[in-house]
C-alpha cells in the first residue's frame, strides 16, 4: 500500500466516509442532467461539450452537450446540461 492511499483505506477499515477523511471528490448524479461534486480542487477545462474538474488525486470529465457550470465555491460544483458520459482519468 501506498503513503497516499491511507486515508481512503483507513476510512474504510473504519466505515467513515471516504470523501470526507481522505478529501476524495464525491459525486452526485441525478438522471443525465446534473452533476454535483463536492470536494473539488477547481476546474481544468471548460467547454459545451465537456467539462474537466481536479478531483485531487483523479480528474473528473464530464462529457454531454449544452454544458453549463451553474453554481461553483470553494468546495461544490454544479453541472447541467444533456450528459453522456463521465470519465475518472
Amino acid at each position: 500500500m501506498k503513503w497516499r492511499d491511507l486515508p481512503e483505506a483507513a476510512a474504510e477499515r473504519f466505515d467513515l466516509p471516504a470523501d470526507a477523511v481522505a478529501g476524495l471528490p464525491k459525486l452526485t448524479i441525478t438522471g443525465k442532467a446534473r452533476v454535483v461534486i463536492e470536494n473539488h480542487k477547481g476546474l481544468l477545462e471548460y467547454g459545451e461539450h465537456m467539462i474537466e474538474v481536479n478531483g485531487g488525486r483523479v480528474r473528473i470529465r464530464i462529457n454531454g452537450a449544452e454544458l453549463e457550470l451553474r453554481a461553483m465555491n470553494q468546495d461544490d460544483l454544479v453541472i447541467t446540461g444533456q450528459i453522456s458520459s463521465v470519465e475518472f482519468i
